[in-house]
């Protein structure tokens, strides 16, 4: 038996929280484990997190890299009352999953709530994908371990390369992995080879790699 989807609400608005954890409750595949006004009440982990954009405290893009430093492996879905070209464009590049439009269909939710947890991302309507090429959403820590990836570095050694932790480092690949559509390290590399991400330098392959000492 598949275990249902762990999904986290985040909304100010309490008749509109309430509302989200409803129609999530009328599904068999997933179940809400936490709800909360504000990202820093949020403490359990989720596979999905639902979030406003417009929240008390952190809000945005901020809250987005707030919520993905606590919780790496969460995919988030903006749900929001507006979706401004700017706007939708923070999200994606802070990491976004899904961004679907306050006054949408219960489904259009629980769709991009489900694509999320696949690892794809979903606009609702009324909301345009904004066009950002894959080599310019990558951070430039991102894009050194990425290249790091490619010359076969595990973690640990990526850590010790870079000179940060081995949970900094984590971070890094699992926002890696969600901007590229990816799952695993070999599908990431196909797609960043795809993208033409990789460096042309055999540089990393032809140089075993070197754990640093402390």
């Amino acid at each position: 038996m598949t275990e249902a989807l762990r999904i986290a609400v985040v909304d100010d608005h309490p008749i509109v929280r309430d509302g989200i954890v409803a129609v999530i409750g009328t599904q068999t595949d997933m179940h809400v484990v936490a709800a909360a006004e504000s990202v820093m009440q949020l403490s359990a982990d989720a596979g999905v997190i639902v979030l406003d954009w417009e929240l008390p405290q952190l809000q945005g893009a901020r809250a987005i890299a707030a919520l993905r430093q606590r919780f790496p492996a969460a995919a988030i879905v903006i749900f929001s009352a507006y979706a401004g070209e700017e706007r939708v464009r923070a999200a994606v590049e802070a990491g976004a999953r899904g961004y679907i439009l306050k006054g949408s269909p219960a489904d259009e939710l629980l769709t991009a709530i489900r694509a999320a947890a696949q690892g794809r991302t979903l606009f609702g309507r009324g909301v345009d994908p904004p066009f950002v090429r894959a080599a310019d959403a990558l951070t430039g820590r991102e894009n050194e371990v990425l290249q790091l990836i490619a010359g076969g570095y595990s973690n640990a050694q990526i850590a010790a390369h870079l000179q940060i932790s081995e949970r900094t480092v984590k971070f890094h690949v699992s926002s890696l992995f969600a901007r590229l559509g990816a799952k695993r390290r070999t599908q990431a590399l196909a797609i960043a080879r795809e993208r033409g991400l990789l460096s042309e330098s055999t540089a990393l392959r032809d140089t075993p790699p070197r754990i640093l000492e402390p």
